[in-house]
């Protein structure tokens, strides 16, 4: 996984098989299963490789296949063996790429299976780029949600109480009544 990728909450990208390559800003969305073979009977190679830029809808399904820069992928999308995506294309939601498909670059294809749509202009093409780079900058803002330490610091500037307590918030340690509940014999 390259620098500004995001992969978001309940997504498993599986490499143990095979290599998973995720490129810059590119966005894996919620509850997407990205996983792999050992190899393919075509001769290709089985890795699953995710260029820049791209972006990945929620609840899908990626198996051994090549999906190159700026691509959009619906969500609910299943993108089986051997299948390899060019450059700016877009799978509509719902829709099943079978294995070894070409789907041609700048195209909109969608249905099960896929079916070519239409071809995508200039500006279409760019509201993917710039997509991926609004999810990739919102996944930056999530990356300390959910750590396995405290990351409260990191949510707010620090103030001059952080430094100088005032002296009328503490209580003094040796008041009778923290002694009490201790056994003698840690005394």
């Amino acid at each position: 996984m390259k620098r500004w990728a995001s992969v978001w909450y309940n997504s498993v990208v599986r490499g143990d098989i095979n290599r998973v390559t995720i490129g810059h800003f590119s966005s894996i969305g919620d509850n997407t299963v990205v996983h792999t073979a050992a190899a393919l009977p075509t001769g290709m190679s089985a890795a699953v490789e995710i260029g820049n830029n791209c972006s990945i809808g929620s609840g899908c399904t990626l198996y051994s296949c090549h999906i190159e820069e700026d691509v959009t992928i619906g969500d609910k999308c299943v993108v089986l063996e051997g299948a390899r995506i060019e450059k700016g294309a877009q799978i509509a939601p719902g829709s099943v790429v079978p294995p070894g498909r070409l789907i041609p670059t700048k195209q909109l294809w969608g249905g099960n299976p896929v079916v070519f749509i239409k071809d995508l202009d200039i500006g279409e093409v760019w509201a993917n780029y710039t997509k991926s780079y609004i999810t990739s900058s919102l996944g930056e803002a999530c990356k300390n949600e959910f750590t396995t330490w405290n990351s409260a610091y990191l949510q707010r500037d620090s103030a001059a109480t952080d430094v100088d307590p005032q002296d009328n918030d503490l209580e003094p340690v040796t008041n009778s009544n923290y002694y009490r509940h201790i056994p003698k014999y840690y005394m």
